[in-house]
């Protein structure tokens, strides 16, 4: 036998040279945004498989772990795990909101924060799903949670008649220090256990961020019924490394709610949008339905912004999530219920003012679509608007849409100028708007539907932020469907991790479908 017949043999026999052929392997490459995810290989590994960062374009021959794929037009999005955060059935049942949820990755993408509607707070191996530490809360919904930017302590705060902050050991969650809003804008009884909305009438944390000092920001905010009166307190806190306050704006609590905070840390900016639920005249020192700019390191107030009323539509006006503020951009923008989206100057000037889902008459009933969440990043504005609604002033507020409002259930892509850039319309219904902290990414949060029976839809889409002249539907990398409807509060790790926090759903015939948990999908 000539030497190239005994190489070709041992090629395919067992036990040439006394060695045996390895074993195939057995799976598939599946391909996610910037890598694969295979049974081996040099990576991180997770109950889905090893993630390996790998670079890909469609069409790419990929080779990982002794598996060859070709890759495809679009990424997949596959989940890693899922963590359960206990019964809301009773709540979702009797049609209550979505159960509210908040989650936040650790600074170095270990670890995810989960604060629950039931009071829960846990700390997850944000790769395995693994539970490291689980505290529950007594007669509390958990409102916020952040890390510091060293990862070694963990803020919480709480809806509930103390309204507590706490900073804790993230290992243990061993409070280090706590602090009670609710000695700054009052305490309530917790509400009957029929009341779906009564938490919401408790104090508690709205927005709670950590700055680049260390410092925490948080806004304080109460709205009761107060020996019959609708009362409203707020207070925007700073908050010291020790727990210490160290300023507050107002001074006293405002007869206001303060629901939204943006910051703009670079710029040493926030603002805050300026509502008001309380009975009587409002206070004349605040732009109640609009929005106060202040100086981040003294709490001063800057600019006071207030917008007039789409009449006849509306009669005041209202912002949820639509905020945020950019010194370098010199730039406010502001997304209102009615429909309307606004830019204006740090000086007050207004720049633009579109009005996507404005009330248009269909027929003889006017329809419009709500802004509820936008930003600004990269020199543009990026916002949502909702499905199609009748306007709360409208004689016929009552009465289901008779037909779809053109700019409904859509984002929005403007620049600063005012010229379009592009926007997405999808089947998904919109729910939340979540940037990546590089700027580079933007997570759509995909919500309950009432429309139609499709439960395919459920989940979260990544848009792509950068590169010029592409539309919507290019910008789309991937889709990562869950089993049900999610929260609008989701967030995205530095490596391209996606956690939302999914709520059972009432199905067609009133059955209560699906689960609350906490889900990561990469």
């Amino acid at each position: 036998m000539s030497s190239r017949v005994g190489l070709f043999g041992c090629m395919f026999l067992i036990g040439c040279a006394g060695q045996s052929a390895p074993p195939p392997v057995v799976g598939e490459l599946v391909f996610v945004r910037g890598g694969v995810i295979a049974p081996s290989g040099e990576g991180v590994t997770t109950p889905a498989g090893v993630i390996v960062a790998h670079p890909w374009k469609p069409g790419d021959t990929v080779e990982v772990g002794g598996l060859s794929s070709v890759a495809p037009a679009r990424a997949a999005c596959t989940r890693l795990f899922s963590v359960d955060l206990g019964d809301v059935s009773r709540l979702v049942a009797m049609g209550g909101a979505a159960p509210n949820s908040t989650l936040a990755f650790s600074p170095d993408g270990t670890k995810l924060a989960v604060g629950s509607y039931r009071g829960e707070l846990l700390v997850l191996d944000a790769f395995t799903g693994d539970v490291l530490a689980r505290k529950s809360l007594a007669e509390t919904m958990v409102k916020e949670v952040d890390w510091s930017a060293d990862g070694e302590t963990l803020y919480a705060a709480e809806q509930s008649p103390d309204a507590m902050v706490y900073a804790m050991d993230p290992a243990t969650l061993t409070p280090r220090w706590t602090l009670r809003l609710a000695d700054f804008v009052g305490s309530s009884a917790p509400p009957p256990a029929e009341d779906l909305y009564g938490v919401y009438t408790l104090p508690g944390a709205y927005t709670q961020v950590v700055l680049p000092d260390g410092d925490l920001l948080v806004s304080a905010l109460h709205s009761w019924d107060l020996d019959g009166v609708k009362t409203n307190r707020s207070q925007i806190l700073r908050i010291g490394t020790d727990g210490t306050v160290t300023d507050r704006w107002p001074e006293e609590p405002a007869d206001a709610t303060f629901q939204h905070v943006a910051v703009d840390r670079a710029g040493g900016l926030i603002a805050v949008t300026i509502n008001r639920s309380a009975d009587g005249a409002p206070p004349t020192d605040l732009p109640v339905g609009g929005v106060m700019v202040l100086d981040l390191d003294t709490l001063t107030p800057m600019l006071p912004i207030m917008t007039e009323p789409l009449e006849p539509w509306f009669s005041y006006t209202f912002i949820w999530n639509g905020l945020a503020v950019s010194r370098a951009d010199d730039a406010v923008f502001m997304g209102f219920g009615d429909g309307r989206a606004r830019l204006l100057s740090l000086t007050g000037e207004s720049r633009l003012e579109l009005t996507t889902g404005a009330p248009i008459l269909a027929g003889d009933v006017p329809i419009h679509a709500s802004v509820g969440w936008g930003g600004i990043s990269a020199g543009r504005l990026i916002y949502s608007t909702s499905t199609t609604l009748i306007p709360y002033g409208a004689a016929s507020a009552s009465l289901r849409p008779p037909t779809a409002h053109p700019g409904e259930n859509t984002l929005w892509a403007v620049g600063l100028d005012g010229a379009a850039q592009w926007s997405w319309t999808g089947p998904q219904r919109i729910e939340g708007l979540s940037f990546a902290e590089d700027g580079r990414h933007l997570i759509v949060g995909a919500g309950d539907r009432k429309t139609d029976e499709r439960r395919d839809l459920y989940g979260a889409l990544v848009f792509s932020l950068t590169g010029a002249d592409r539309s919507g539907e290019e910008r789309l990398e991937a889709f990562c469907q869950t089993e049900g409807p999610v929260f609008f509060r989701h967030t995205l790790s530095a490596d391209g991790r996606v956690a939302v926090a999914e709520h059972p759903y009432t199905d067609t015939d009133g059955t209560v479908k699906g689960h609350y948990q906490v889900t990561v999908l990469r």
